[in-house]
């Protein structure tokens, strides 16, 4: 289950700068989905503890014979993304 798409920004949050959706902070490991230009990709957040850390989304490429390529890109702010609520939690 996913939820509505945010913004992803840079806000005060707990006495510092934190990236946010919606208003509340995400964290390394998230699960998050980001908007592209052919729909919406499944991966993970991360950023470093640096204030000025980009962010980063963490995601898989299927490759023939069962391999899996782990990519990573940016992610601007202003970009769309939503959260991946995961079950159990």
């Amino acid at each position: 289950m996913t939820t509505e798409p945010e913004t992803l920004r840079l806000a005060p949050a707990q006495g510092t700068l934190r990236w946010t959706l919606g208003g509340r902070v995400l964290h390394g490991g998230d699960l998050i989905q980001v908007c592209c230009s052919g729909g919406w990709i499944t991966g993970r957040f991360e950023v470093g503890s640096d204030v000025d850390a980009k962010p980063l989304f963490y995601f898989s490429i299927e490759l023939g014979g069962g391999k899996v390529a782990q990519q990573f890109i940016e992610i601007p702010e202003g970009a769309l993304v939503r959260r991946v609520d995961q079950i159990g939690s």
